[in-house]
């Protein structure tokens, strides 16, 4: 692929080549040892999250070879045994072995190193070199990105698989190979298997590969398949019924629709324990359609809301958004043409189709994160295409003040 489209028009877009001049295995091998050693020295607290517990006693629970099954606190009677997701448990389980939360922590943040840079590697592909240290270099600094990887929860870690998926659906679509199709749909699963917003990434990625490359989407979907097969029939041994992915789908959805505290449906849970694990999870699902149909209006307004806040920090207050924001502005010129529209696709679908899965059930700040690499994607692609059309002083001119601007506008609507 050609770096920059001759002046004036915008070359049809190929995403068969690496970014020249951009590195990939040098520059994730640095990443990761920088953001390991900084992620350590920042000194978060891990524990920032009551769930971070949970995973933890499922780990510890792997660790003691009882399998995936642990116990809440405010009701430890009743064994759960898929309400919390399997994979970053497993994750977690190994990073314990390796040496405790300590290891967690730095693993985390190597691996957002290396998100950092797959997501270079993916933008430098619509967007050559210079787009790809641009995706690179804004994604190691994204506030988010760093308040999430010091913490034990899955942000950090279903962010990376879902990335790495992407970047190996490229590599299917570059080389016509299906072993790569395989390897990206076991990935896929196992971020599935993280949160069920992965469902988002395969559908996407999947969607992307079948334009171009039937036989590598069906290959995909198949792996994609068969990785996942082990979990709902382990589900069946355990619990005697069909469960695709968690139990806790009701009890999430409920919380976003009764506009209640989660200790409210917690509480109740815990009172209410001879119910079992699905029946938990029936009860807030049926309630959660009752709610729905006896207000409509309301629910309307809540998928309008959440939609908004899934499209980017419109209405969010919060002091670390600044960068998010100017990623979207930045977006906005490869809308003006159609070579670079088509550009976007990819990162468009993946992050379409996770706000699908996402919107109806829970929409917060910490569920949009994962997805919030495509728009630093859809920034890069922008900045290049205005970098080939206007020359890269203009741009940087008008980057620099779109920057400023929004760094203004978040401290005036932040919280104090």
């Amino acid at each position: 692929m050609h770096e920059l489209a001759p002046r004036g028009r915008a070359s049809s877009p190929d995403a068969g080549r690496e970014p020249a001049r951009f590195p990939l295995a040098l520059v994730s091998l640095c990443a990761a040892a920088l953001c390991g050693v900084v992620n350590l020295l920042l000194a978060g607290d891990p524990y920032v999250n009551a769930d971070s517990y949970s995973f933890q006693a499922i780990a510890r629970s792997l660790l003691a070879g009882t399998g995936l099954v642990y116990r809440e606190p405010m009701f430890p009677d009743l064994p759960l045994y898929a309400f919390r997701s399997p994979a970053y448990s497993a994750f977690l389980a190994i990073t314990f072995a390796l040496g405790g939360v300590g290891a967690t922590v730095a693993l985390q943040g190597a691996l957002h190193g290396v998100s950092a840079a797959l997501t270079g590697a993916i933008a430098g592909r619509s967007a050559g070199t210079r787009g790809a240290w641009l995706a690179f270099a804004m994604y190691m600094v994204w506030p988010a990105a760093w308040f999430h990887a010091g913490q034990l929860m899955s942000e950090t870690f279903f962010t990376f698989v879902s990335i790495l998926t992407v970047w190996l659906v490229f590599r299917a679509h570059r080389q016509s190979r299906l072993r790569w199709a395989a390897i990206a749909g076991v990935v896929t699963t196992i971020a599935i298997l993280t949160r069920p917003a992965g469902l988002g990434v395969a559908a996407g990625a999947a969607i992307w590969l079948l334009l171009s490359r039937p036989r590598a989407a069906a290959m995909f979907a198949l792996c994609a398949l068969l990785a996942w097969a082990p979990w709902p029939v382990r589900n069946a041994a355990r619990l005697h019924a069909f469960v695709p992915l968690l139990t806790s789908g009701g009890v999430a959805a409920w919380n976003i629709h009764s506009n209640q505290e989660p200790i409210v449906a917690w509480t109740w849970m815990a009172q209410h324990t001879n119910l079992g694990e699905l029946g938990l999870d029936r009860h807030f699902r049926e309630g959660t359609q009752r709610l729905v149909r006896q207000d409509p209006l309301a629910f309307a307004r809540l998928m309008l809301r959440g939609t908004l806040e899934y499209l980017g920090p419109l209405r969010v207050r919060e002091r670390n958004v600044w960068l998010h924001r100017f990623a979207l502005l930045a977006a906005l010129p490869a809308l003006l043409w159609a070579g670079w529209r088509r550009r976007l696709l990819l990162p468009a679908l993946v992050w379409g189709a996770q706000g699908l899965v996402l919107i109806p059930v829970a929409m917060q700040d910490r569920y949009r994160f994962p997805s919030e690499w495509c728009v630093v994607v859809a920034a890069a692609i922008g900045l290049q295409a205005m970098t080939v059309r206007w020359g890269w002083r203009r741009t940087a001119g008008i980057a620099a003040a779109g920057l400023l601007a929004c760094i203004v506008f978040t401290a005036m609507v932040a919280r104090g």
